[in-house]
């Protein structure tokens, strides 16, 4: 004979709402866990200059906001994140055929190219003009 719900012991009931309690907090958890980063301000728009742009990408590297960094990158290279991380930084000019790279003297806390010593070394940091305005498209040492 089926027991109605109403009579239902209430450990079974609890056991039951608890189960469905965990599972939501375990997707909710995975959920936050995999979600990209949310960039700290205000990203710039398509009406923001080259030098504007840049300037914003240094300052969220340094400060590792990855959110900003990866959201003014393109998909073509990676975003600066958290490793190694960005120390300081100094303008050094303008490069490229059409001036739309930027040269800084960066000082990272590890090797750019895995190695656990760091220091300052050239960077160039290359953007493209995108419908969201500039992002970054390419960088390298150098």
């Amino acid at each position: 004979m089926a027991q109605s719900w109403w009579k239902t012991p209430p450990i079974a009931l609890a056991i039951v709402f608890g189960l469905c309690g965990m599972l939501a907090g375990g997707l909710a958890l995975l959920n936050a866990l995999s979600a990209a980063p949310v960039p700290r301000g205000p990203v710039p728009g398509a009406g923001a200059t080259l030098s504007s742009t840049a300037h914003t990408y240094m300052e969220a590297a340094k400060h590792t906001d990855c959110g900003m960094t990866r959201a003014l990158t393109t998909s073509n290279t990676t975003a600066w994140c958290d490793r190694p991380r960005l120390l300081s930084y100094t303008f050094l000019g303008r490069s490229g055929d059409d001036g739309q790279c930027m040269g800084y003297s960066i000082t990272t806390d590890t090797g750019l190219d895995g190695t656990d010593q760091g220091g300052t070394e050239g960077w160039s940091f290359c953007y493209r003009q995108t419908k969201a305005g500039w992002r970054l498209w390419d960088q390298g040492q150098g």
